[in-house]
């Protein structure tokens, strides 16, 4: 085997891409969609656009505010809010069913109303789980394989919801704040029903939405890049060291002429 012929399996095999097969099993933490613990879902005020739409300006001021007040005070933390993340925001709020407080649509369509990558927007709702109240419940239904040779259950998108109790004060402060502005330049009441979330699964019950486990997930993805530059460069390294000795053996020597 030659050494360009063994470099492009290696790298081929390393730039392999995530495969995309229905085959892989369910992730940790799902429920059935039909499971009491995956029905998160009530209607936001009293089902109608205008309070629905009052919801979406509350946080979406709510949002700025804090985004706002961090940059006054600097803050550097690793779950500050971004720029960016006001547009993928916006991309989840519009997709609030307000009669039945219905919200589930999936991360690439997130990814492809707010322009950025898929990541970005899975990296984004895990800062609006500390800064909004975002939540979520990983839900699966039954693959069209089902009782026979193949995969038994299929992951579908999450049922997100927001729970404005586990806001921080501050925060909490400020979204109850923009709640009483929009409905008192209307003249009336703000509702007791202002988010999407029903009864359902406990938040503190599921530990996808806690700092630690994601901590956990970047450490990890963070050691895996380390080990793949690793190899990268072992086999640089190696297929340097097997084109020199190829040329080695091709090399034209020098022999002079002598006169006797």
């Amino acid at each position: 085997m030659t050494a360009r012929a063994f470099g492009e399996i290696a790298f081929g095999f390393l730039d392999r891409k995530e495969s995309t097969s229905q085959d892989k099993p369910p992730r940790r933490w799902s429920y059935d969609a039909n499971d009491r613990r995956a029905q998160v879902f009530r209607r936001v005020g009293d089902g109608s656009k205008e309070q629905g739409w009052s919801l979406i300006g509350a946080m979406m001021q709510a949002f700025d505010e804090t985004l706002q007040q961090q940059r006054i005070n600097c803050y550097k933390g690793k779950d500050r809010l971004q720029d960016g993340d006001r547009r993928i925001l916006l991309a989840l709020l519009k997709r609030l069913d307000f009669k039945t407080g219905r919200l589930d649509p999936s991360y690439a369509e997130l990814a492809a109303k707010a322009g950025c990558h898929r990541n970005t927007v899975i990296k984004a709702c895990y800062r609006f789980v500390k800064w909004l109240g975002l939540r979520w419940v990983r839900r699966t239904t039954e693959a069209e394989t089902a009782g026979r040779k193949g995969p038994q259950r299929e992951q579908i998108s999450n049922a997100f919801f927001f729970d404005i109790r586990s806001l921080p004060n501050r925060v909490k402060q400020r979204w109850r704040e923009a709640v009483k502005r929009h409905f008192a330049n209307k003249g009336q009441r703000p509702p007791k029903a202002m988010t999407n979330y029903a009864e359902g699964i406990s938040p503190p019950d599921n530990p996808i939405w806690h700092p630690e486990f994601r901590s956990n997930i970047e450490a990890e993805e963070r050691k895996g890049k380390a080990g793949s530059r690793a190899l990268n460069e072992r086999l640089e390294a190696l297929g340097r060291a097997l084109d020199r000795a190829a040329n080695a053996g091709t090399q034209k020597v020098h022999c002079p002429r002598e006169d006797y």
